[in-house]
Parts: C-alpha cells; structure tokens; sequence
C-alpha cells in the first residue's frame, strides 16, 4: 500500500513539473494585448449588421476586433420579433450563443428548431441558411476566427467541407 501511495505522488509530482503542450488542433488566436476593459451595455455602439436589409435587418455591436476587417472579433447581434433572414451565406465559419430571446439557424426548409438562450450553433462558412428571431428582446453572440465577416447571396454558396 505503501508503494501504491508513492507512486500516485511521484506521477502527481511529474504531472505538476510538466510543461504544458498545446494539440496541434488548438487555432484559437492568442490575445496579443489583453486589456481590462469594461464596456456597458449602455455604451455599445450599434449598426447594421447588413446594410442592406435596412431597418428591419438585424443590429451588431463589435465587442473585440472589428467583423468588417481582417482577423478575429466577437460581436453582439440584435433581432427584432418575428425577424426572418432570405437564405444567404457567409464567407467566414462562425459560432453563436443566444443570450436572451430565441433564435432559430438553419438550412432554409428546415422546420423551425428555437434555440433558447445559453444554446449555441456553428454555421460553416459558403452553406447557405436563414436565421430567425422569436421574442420581445433577441441578443446573439457571434465569433469569428477571422474577418471581415460578409453577409451574401445563397447563389454563392460553396461546400466547405
């Protein structure tokens, strides 16, 4: 027992000095000047998020990078009540989070599946899809590994594999 009780140290010990290896899938981009800032809600400048939708399209608010350029960034999305996108692609993989509302991603003769809040998709970039909204106030979170984020015509579209 006693060797037992040694040897599970001495791994716990050798697991401890080890240096950290990151997986060779890990592309996540390091944060190269981390800062402390705090934005308040209240203080989120909002502007279309397609521009061409106009006023019934959705609204987005940059938190980190800039979706309209190169490299990565986090943005918020607001939808209004019974929003409903035409089928359409992107040319960036993203991922999103419904923060509050409910939020339906999918292929455009999908049978709507709402995505409460806490739930979260991936939409590959080029795979057409349409996104709708359903509630009094729909907040998404979107990331990107890389810009500029592009909202186009499903005849676009691509397999991305």
């Amino acid at each position: 027992m006693r060797y037992f009780l040694v040897l599970i140290f001495v791994g716990l010990l050798a697991a401890c000095e080890s240096p950290q290896v990151e997986s060779e899938g890990n592309t996540s981009p390091s944060i190269l000047n981390p800062t402390n800032e705090v934005v308040l809600y209240s203080e989120i400048k909002w502007s279309a998020l397609n521009p061409a939708r106009g006023a019934i399209g959705p609204r987005a608010a940059n938190l980190w990078g800039n979706r309209t350029k190169a490299g990565p960034t986090g943005f918020l999305v607001q939808f209004v009540d019974g929003f409903s996108s035409p089928p359409h692609i992107h040319n960036v993989t993203y991922r999103g989070m419904v923060i509050s509302g409910l939020v339906h991603n999918d292929d455009p003769q999908a049978e709507k599946m709402w995505l409460p809040p806490g739930s979260f998709w991936t939409q590959p970039a080029g795979e057409v899809h349409i996104t709708a909204a359903s509630g009094s106030k729909n907040l998404a979170y979107i990331e990107i590994d890389g810009g500029p984020y592009l909202v186009l015509p499903s005849e676009d579209a691509s397999d991305q594999g």
